[in-house]
This record gives C-alpha cells, sequence and structure tokens, in this order.
C-alpha cells in the first residue's frame, strides 16, 4: 500500500479519532508523568526529551512519557518501572536500538506502550496491582504482553524474533495472524512473511538467538544493493513527505501558544478550555498527518543508519538504481540527519504538548479501548 493511500485513509478518520481523543471521559495520566528511571547505562545513549536531546542524563534519571531513547553500537540503557505503569520491572535498552515510551490510563488501567523502531528490548517485567497492560509495536507486529520475562530483537532486514523465558507473549501479526510465545517455543517473522512458531529448548536459546541475528546479517551482505536501493527511495520518498507533513505544525497557533505556555510559572493546564478544544481540533489531523509517515519513515532512516557498519569498501563504492553511490546516500543523510531529527523532535514534543492539554491522551485512540484497527493498514510496511 502506497504512502498516498495511506494518508488518504486518515483523512477519512481524522475527525472520528480528533472528536474521540477531545471529547473521552476516561481517566488519564499527565503527559509529564515518569515512567521510570534509569537504573543503569553504558557506552554511547541518548534521550531526547520536549524537543531536545538531555545532556544530563545518569542513573536515577526519569524516563518520561514520549521520550526516544537511544543506544549506540557499545550503549546500554537499564529502565526500572514506575509504579504509574501498574507494572514492576525492567526494560533493558540493548545495543544499537532505538525506542519510544508512553503510560496512560484507559478506563482507569495503567497502559504502557513500547514502540520499537529498531534493535533489541528486553522485558522482566510483573503486574504489581490491578491489570494494567504492557505492550511492544515493531513495523508489523502488536505485542500483548502476559510473559514477565521475554526479549523482542528486530534485525536489519525488519525480521522479527520473540523469545519468552517465562509466562507468554501474545504476538498480532499484520496478516491478522496471532501466536504465542513462551518458553520452548519462540515467535519469528522473516521480513515479508508471516508469524511462524519455532520450538527450542529453553537451554538453547542464547544459541539460537545469537545463530538468528548472524544468519541476519549474513542475509544482508549477500546482497545489500538490493535492499540499499528499496531503503534510498523510501527515505527520498518519506523524507518528502515528512517535510510537508510537517509545515504545518510550524504555523499552527495553538502549539506556539503552548511552547509558550510551558515557560510561565505555575501556569494551569485547562483541558476542557473552550479555545483550548478549539486549539486540539486543529491540531490533532496535523499530529495525525505526520505520524502516518514518520511511524515507517523513521525506521528507514535509523535502519540505514544501522547498516552502515555492515557495508564495505567496495559496496560504499557501488552504484544505486535509485542514483548516485551508496556513498553518496550516506552524505545525504549525513547533511540532512540534523534536520530531520530536529523535525521529529519537534513532532514528539507537540504530541507531548497535546497530550498535557488532553488530560494525558495522544490524538489517536490506543489502549486497551482501542481496536487499532488502522495500524497495520496505514502503516503496512517499509516499502511500496
Amino acid at each position: 500500500m502506497g504512502a498516498s493511500m495511506k494518508l488518504n485513509r486518515f483523512d477519512r478518520s481524522l475527525l472520528l479519532l480528533a472528536v474521540y481523543s477531545i471529547f473521552s471521559a476516561t481517566s488519564f495520566v499527565a503527559a509529564s508523568t515518569k515512567v521510570g528511571y534509569i537504573e543503569y547505562m553504558e557506552g554511547e545513549t541518548s534521550i531526547t526529551r520536549a524537543g531536545s536531546v538531555l545532556d544530563n542524563i545518569d542513573l536515577g534519571s526519569p524516563v518520561e512519557n514520549f521520550d526516544l531513547l537511544k543506544t549506540g553500537p557499545s550503549g546500554l540503557i537499564i529502565i526500572s518501572l514506575d509504579p504509574v505503569t501498574g507494572m514492576g520491572g525492567t526494560l533493558t535498552i540493548k545495543p544499537k536500538s532505538v525506542f519510544a515510551v508512553k503510560t496512560e490510563l484507559v478506563k482507569g488501567v495503567p497502559s504502557t506502550e513500547v514502540d520499537m523502531i529498531g534493535g533489541a528490548v528486553a522485558v522482566k517485567a510483573k503486574k504489581i496491582a490491578g491489570t494494567p497492560n504492557l505492550g511492544l509495536r515493531t513495523s508489523n507486529t502488536i505485542m500483548g504482553v502476559r510473559g514477565t520475562e521475554f526479549e523482542v530483537t528486530v534485525s536489519v532486514n525488519d525480521s522479527l524474533l520473540v523469545i519468552c523465558t517465562d509466562g507468554r507473549v501474545v504476538c498480532a501479526g499484520e496478516s491478522g495472524e496471532e501466536l504465542e510465545a513462551f518458553p520452548g517455543q519462540l515467535v519469528q517473522a522473516k521480513a515479508g512473511e508471516r508469524l511462524g512458531k519455532v520450538p527450542v529448548a529453553v537451554s538453547d536459546v542464547e544459541t539460537f538467538r545469537n545463530d538468528w541475528i548472524s544468519e541476519e546479517i549474513s542475509a544482508f551482505k549477500a546482497s545489500p544493493l538490493r535492499a540499499l536501493d528499496q531503503y534510498a527511495k523510501s527515505y527520498k520518498r518519506l523524507r518528502d513527505d515528512f517535510r510537508k507533513a510537517f509545515v504545518p505544525l510550524t504555523s499552527d497557533a495553538g502549539l506556539a501558544a503552548w511552547i509558550a505556555n510551558e515557560k510561565k510559572p505555575g501556569f494551569v493546564y485547562s483541558p476542557n478550555d473552550i479555545t483550548v478544544m478549539k486549539q486540539k481540533s486543529a491540531l490533532a489531523p496535523k499530529l495525525m498527518r505526520v505520524r502516518g509517515i514518520l511511524f515507517i519513515f523513521e525506521r528507514v532512516f535509523y535502519r540505514l543508519e544501522e547498516i552502515r557498519s555492515l557495508l564495505s569498501a567496495s559496496d560504499m563504492r557501488s552504484r544505486l538504481d535509485s542514483g548516485g553511490t551508496v556513498a553518496d546516500l550516506y552524505k545525504i543523510l549525513a547533511q540532512e540527519r540534523a534536520e530531520l531529527e530536529r523535525m521529529t523532535a519537534g513532532y514528539r514534543n507537540a504530541l507531548r504538548l497535546f497530550a498535557l492539554y488532553n488530560e494525558g491522551r495522544e490524538p489517536v485512540p490506543s489502549g486497551s479501548d482501542s481496536v487499532d484497527v488502522d495500524f497495520f493498514d496505514d502503516n503496512s510496511g517499509f516499502f511500496d
């Protein structure tokens, strides 16, 4: 499905979703709520919050709603979950990973979502109160957590591996299939294929995971130019779409007022004020248009960054069908990185502010009271 079809489908549902989010009567968690705190970190790590990369993160630093976390080749972050999530335990962000996190209350029940943009995340969690929800999303799978210990890995080819060593994890694929990972049975999905079950003895899990990752890297190296051509085409198309969709955010008067309000000491947020309601109604469709593009674009952007280290000198000199050499593509990425990361951070900041003025809720329904029927239809894969 092409991007234009996705956006058209978004347009047809804008009014309904905006009204839903604005007038929802559910309870809420404030948009500034702490999701957890950094229990351990090492190597190259970063957190982007409120439009800026934090330069003072350390052990004990909070992780808040809508934060974007990144680890480099030697980076590692362990997050201890805050009780507000209804879960106890940790999220371990492995090297070369990118993910965003948020928590909200849906009908009084905490719902925490990890958006895995790339890499690997290990979860060790247990419910501490009520019936909270903890879920993970990749580009093509939604996982509902019933287990207490599991790991999700997304490969350089966009393949998926889910390993559960305690409890169960329900995995829902984009084709409607639903499988459970549990001790003795892994779930995987090769790029472009449906979810499948793999029986593996618990004692052999680590060997299987390491071999799986090595095989994915070997598969990429076997034909890197074909993949790079697809990534290059998707990057250029989605970059232009992203820039175009982002422009309306820069001129939104309500968003500008919200940014200014944050600088006012003791400012009181009034989500049901008539002016605020009009501002939310005007901003919601703009955020949703960006979301429809950024969901895939961000994954393409960081995937290109991830696979750079897998390319040989010969690969870099090779010409792409989409134009120029591989080296030329990475020069473009280097030139555009700061601008695009700034725009992406600006979007997440706008999303955070919207939630602040909307009782902690995004403009798009999510959590246990949403079926997420548009998730796969509007973001069905990396390439057209």
